[in-house]
């Protein structure tokens, strides 16, 4: 009788723990990340760089400070070089497009009308019913309050992108110092770590956080840097004169959560059968063909069963990062999940073992 009390007050009690550290987990994440995302970033990006700032501290006489400044200022420069180009790609790419914008709307109206005689052929319409059906839908919403709303929304949200874009710009330049600092003080913290009263719980999220940054964002990167790579040389390969920046943007997609690839290239290449141009349109399939594998095929490779999280569970777990954090919920689940997931399991051991 006894036990069975025990069995059923050690269930409860991690029942209970469980709902806690869950509340808990995304009330610091949801309140909290706010104010201190550029020190966790800086944090994350000097662990990932201790390896070439410990060697070259040995080299300059264990200035450990000075070899993390050079480093973390190398690195920096690196990535602000490639987005600098790739930004003037796209600048570039922009630029031409709104020179040309009249005659590129005029081309594409050109292919507009052909598709909906198709359309008109396919449904036994008359000819010029289905272009004469979209063009008053589209004077409708021109000549009606479409403007007007459009302008509504850019008045009332341009403040606060402009305010985002410099606290994100200032949260930057904050975790670029504080790389710098982080990683010349990184012993401290793995003192504290061994060494707080607390040390089990730290050690317990530290192992689950450092398997999620070293598999799945790492791999998720490199992903994404390969299909975007892979999709401008596919677009460049179709003459589509916005190649580069077209590529970027299906590579982010394809790095968002649900959607991939075949959001930008089914679409693109049903319209590019509709249009008549079939070997784009078989080009565009190869392409999503291609980067599925390439996605399909790392996660298995690099990932595996390193992670402890099941393709559902992550998914799952994306999806309602995104419910309760917003855009960046598809990076903040997965960080709430292994460490909640570490907390739990810390707590089962505990009371497994009569410790509670």
């Amino acid at each position: 009788m006894g036990e069975n009390v025990w069995d059923f007050r050690k269930r409860l009690t991690l029942l209970v723990g469980s709902v806690v550290i869950i509340a808990v987990v995304f009330f610091i994440f949801k309140v909290l990340f706010y104010y201190v995302w550029p020190f966790l970033l800086a944090f994350c990006f000097a662990v990932l760089l201790q390896k070439p700032i410990v060697g070259l501290a040995k080299l300059l006489r264990e200035k450990k400070t000075l070899a993390a400044s050079i480093v973390v200022t190398m690195v920096t420069l690196i990535i602000l070089s490639v987005l600098l180009y790739v930004g003037y790609m796209a600048f570039r790419e922009l630029k031409d497009f709104i020179a040309n914008f009249d005659e590129n709307i005029n081309s594409l109206d050109g292919q507009f009308k052909l598709v909906c005689c198709r359309i008109d052929g396919w449904i036994k319409l008359k000819e010029g019913c289905s272009y004469a059906f979209f063009e008053k839908c589209k004077g409708i919403i021109i000549d009606g309050d479409g403007q007007q709303m459009f302008f509504t929304i850019m008045r009332k949200h341009s403040v606060p992108v402009i305010t985002w874009c410099v606290m994100a710009v200032a949260g930057l330049v904050v975790c670029f110092i504080g790389t710098i600092y982080a990683a010349a003080g990184i012993e401290k913290y793995r003192s504290w770590r061994e060494n707080t009263i607390f040390k089990d719980e730290v050690g317990a999220v530290h192992m689950g956080l450092r398997t999620l940054i070293n598999v799945y964002f790492r791999v998720q990167l490199i992903i994404m840097s390969i299909n975007i790579v892979v999709c401008s040389t596919a677009f460049l390969m179709i003459g589509n004169p916005y190649a580069i920046l077209l590529g970027v943007l299906t590579g982010i997609i394809d790095a968002l959560p649900i959607f991939g690839t075949g959001t930008v290239l089914i679409p693109w290449a049903v319209g590019s059968l509709l249009f008549g141009h079939v070997k784009n349109a078989v080009i565009l399939v190869v392409l999503y063909i291609v980067t599925y594998f390439v996605r399909e095929i790392m996660e298995s490779k690099c990932m595996g069963d390193r992670m402890g999280i099941a393709p559902f569970t992550m998914l799952a777990v994306i999806y309602i990062g995104i419910l309760v954090y917003g855009v960046v919920g598809f990076i903040l689940g997965p960080i709430s999940y292994c460490i909640i997931k570490a907390l739990v399991l810390y707590l089962k051991s505990i009371l497994e073992h009569d410790k509670l």
